[in-house]
């Protein structure tokens, strides 16, 4: 995979930073040419979700790029290559800035341009990956000055440019040798996401579920853990991070891994569909009617099934057509805003939602400006879609728990944690 630039945009379409491996034509194709053609894609949609995540730019260019809050990650290619290779590397580079920076705003990435710029230069090569792994990254670029005297207050251990760790010196290039913490600690997330889909009767057209397993680390010396999954037998396309001995999970189907220092990815999987939930946290009812000029939208939430749990920060998102004006919302639960940034939406927020609520409605009215609107089916002219966020703590919506986490090659005692949430990935009602 050789990249051609990587740039960091602000939601204008303004790099923040960029990087260049090309010669001077093509550093001016992608400054001059691709990025504002890229900049003016962007702006003609109603809505930058709506932007495909591969887009073929001008003079043969491809340009590939994912948003994470007010930030789009671009990478400019003119060679063929993975496009999944290119979106891993952008999700590697959102979490490499994520841990040395904190939260990720045009702000933070200005005040620690340096790091930023150093992170990238170190991870991407002539246009090839070298790596995206944290650990191997902590080795070779210093810790903002903050963030090291933190750290330093916290553990007694510094990790500036003279005392950093040789990582090639190690056996397991993601851990350096001679870690030492004050206190041996290791905490695991677990994170599921369900994407779903919904009839507007409520039915539910079809589901699925995904999962990370993210970790963080403080243990000191070369500890080799092993940990007990239940139910690991419903896990489908599992992707480890490097330190996981492969050999164990594919004959007993545990985890076993030397740790990276820190925070990191230990695994993402799939749970296959004939063993998903069919039981969901949320369930979603949807009609959308006209009466003459007036179109009307309405949509109940109903508590499902997720151990007694309540479904918090619920965010339901109602895109309008542009031609929408005149926009009315009732809603007896929660609050609403009406946003026109690029085309009208309605969203709706609801603190919690409890086994056993009833009223959770959501009535939307509006009037169109289109002229032609007699000639027009009202099923393209109204709403097609209706996009659901909300997170359940201490849920598993595919009951896969940690059931132990045991220490080898060292003796110290082990202080663990385990947290368990579900999100919606996915989630929708369609009318």
């Amino acid at each position: 995979m050789s990249l051609d630039s990587l740039l960091i945009l602000n939601l204008a379409g303004v790099p923040i930073i960029q990087k260049h491996w090309g010669d001077d034509l093509a550093i001016q194709r992608a400054t001059l040419v691709v990025v504002p053609a890229f900049t003016r894609y962007l702006a003609s949609l109603s809505s930058l979700a709506d932007a495909e995540p591969v887009w073929s730019g001008p003079q043969e260019t491809i340009c590939i790029h994912i948003q994470r809050q007010e930030l789009i990650y671009l990478a400019i290619v003119s060679q063929e290559v993975p496009p999944l290779e290119v979106l891993e590397l952008l999700e590697g580079v959102v979490q490499a800035l994520s841990e040395y920076i904190g939260k990720l705003s045009e702000t933070t990435i200005k005040e620690n341009f340096v790091t930023g710029y150093h992170l990238l230069s170190e991870m991407v090569d002539s246009g090839s990956v070298v790596t995206t792994d944290t650990a191997v990254l902590r080795g070779v670029v210093p810790v903002p000055s903050l963030v090291n005297r933190v750290i330093e207050n916290v553990s007694g251990i510094g990790i500036s440019a003279e005392k950093r760790l040789n990582v090639s010196l190690s056996s397991t290039p993601w851990r350096p040798q001679g870690i030492r913490h004050a206190t041996n600690e290791f905490f695991v997330d677990m994170v599921e996401r369900i994407d779903a889909i919904f009839g507007s009767d409520g039915s539910v057209v079809s589901y699925d579920v995904s999962g990370d397993i993210s970790c963080k680390s403080r243990l000191s010396g070369m500890p080799d853990l092993v940990m007990v999954l239940s139910r690991p037998e419903i896990m489908d396309d599992v992707a480890f991070h490097p330190c996981v001995h492969r050999r164990k999970w594919e004959s007993e189907r545990k985890i076993g891994f030397v740790p990276p220092d820190g925070q990191f990815k230990l695994a993402s999987f799939h749970v296959a569909m004939e063993t998903s939930p069919r039981a969901l946290p949320l369930y979603v009812r949807a009609v959308s009617s006209r009466s003459e000029q007036m179109y009307t939208v309405e949509i109940v939430l109903e508590p499902g099934q997720c151990n007694g749990r309540p479904v918090e920060q619920v965010c339901v998102k109602v895109p309008l057509p542009q031609q929408a004006y005149n926009i009315g919302v009732q809603c007896k639960t929660g609050t609403h805003t009406v946003s026109n940034a690029r085309s009208p939406q309605v969203e709706w927020s609801v603190k919690s939602v409890r086994a056993g609520d009833q009223g959770l409605r959501l009535v939307i009215q509006y009037l169109m400006r289109s002229s032609n609107s007699s000639n027009t089916p009202p099923a393209e002219q109204g709403v097609l879609a209706a996009f659901i966020d909300f997170e359940v703590t201490g849920y598993s919506a595919s009951s896969i728990k940690v059931d132990a986490l045991r220490l080898l090659r060292e003796s110290y005692k082990l202080f663990k944690g385990v947290r368990y949430a579900t999100k919606a990935g996915s989630y929708q009602v369609r009318f």
